[in-house]
């Protein structure tokens, strides 16, 4: 496939993925013998939060870079570029736990039945990325057995890249593997949210890493976007909130300890720090990316076993 930029076909594969989570987080209410109308309060509450999250985490991120230089006309601008997908995810399920708390359904019971649509929002949102040009896309992929889709996607000018985008679609089809399980093997309320959280953010620091150019840079620091500063927030959020009942702090630690080496080596695949490499180690610059992407890959298991780890805890398992 080629990268086009179809802004009609992002905004009504969008659209198609907030109907189809909404319609199918009614029937969830509706097979739990809850109010199904409280999925409609859910969409428009979720889709305002969402607006107002990703938007409100895109301008906090630029006050530090560009407060002087036409700061305020970026509020009301709706480039795909100027906002946060992650803060809008956050926001849209805070609006789910919102309009059910105003629904008398407790939000932890409605974020468990919403974890499978939300999924499947990602899902199509993450492929709405194929209609917004070079956004969501990583480093050029010169090997000829790579450069095949759904891993890399080509420009008109026959050049592969990296399909970050289409990855992260696919893992969001991934993680509704234990959003579907856990109505059958959670016992405490909002652990299937949360263990979907933990695979959905514990990759994304990692996905976020492959992208050559992450359009949201943080103003803390050159090689750190603000993606993955607010999905290490809401991971350290979850993995703190399970720990402390039994006082464990293993999982926090680790969490801590994982989070520390990806700054370290999207620091290195940057280029910042070929400096410290002495005479026999330039190998270890020629295969920057490889290292790099192993890393990330093993950065991501290492997050998403000690949040997994932290859930456990929650419920009492040592």
């Amino acid at each position: 496939m080629t990268l086009t930029n179809n802004p009609a076909f992002a905004v009504c594969l969008m659209l198609a993925g907030f109907a189809a989570a909404a319609v199918w987080y009614g029937f969830r209410l509706k097979k739990e013998h809850l109010p199904a109308r409280a999925a409609l309060a859910a969409a428009a509450a979720g889709a305002l939060l969402a607006l107002v999250c990703a938007k409100a985490g895109y301008l906090l991120h630029d006050m530090g870079a560009n407060l002087f230089e036409g700061y305020f006309d970026e509020v009301t601008a709706f480039d795909p570029a100027m906002f946060s997908f992650v803060a809008g995810a956050a926001g849209f399920s805070a609006g789910v736990a919102v309009s059910a708390r105003i629904s008398g359904i407790r939000p932890m019971k409605a974020l468990d039945l919403f974890a499978a649509p939300g999924c499947a929002f990602i899902f199509l949102a993450r492929i709405a990325e194929g209609g917004m040009d070079t956004i969501g896309i990583g480093g050029e992929v010169t090997a000829e057995w790579l450069r095949f889709f759904p891993l890399a996607m080509k420009d008109s000018w026959g050049d592969a890249y990296l399909a970050v985008f289409v990855l992260e679609a696919l893992w969001a089809l991934v993680c509704l593997v234990p959003a579907l399980q856990g109505r059958k093997t959670e016992s405490r309320e909002g652990d299937t949210f949360r263990r979907t959280a933990v695979w959905l953010l514990g990759t994304q620091i990692g996905f976020e890493m492959l992208l050559t150019y992450p359009y949201i840079r943080s103003f803390y620091t050159s090689f750190v976007s603000l993606e993955q500063i607010l999905c290490a927030i809401l991971f350290m959020v979850i993995a703190v909130c399970g720990c402390r009942r039994n006082r464990n702090w293993k999982p926090v630690i680790a969490s801590v300890a994982l989070l520390l080496l990806s700054m370290l080596f999207q620091f290195y695949r940057d280029n910042k720090i070929g400096i410290i490499f002495e005479e026999g180690w330039e190998w270890a610059l020629d295969n920057k990316e490889a290292i790099s992407r192993t890393m990330f890959l093993l950065i991501s298991v290492g997050l998403i076993l000690a949040g997994e780890r932290s859930i456990r805890l929650r419920k009492g398992k040592m």
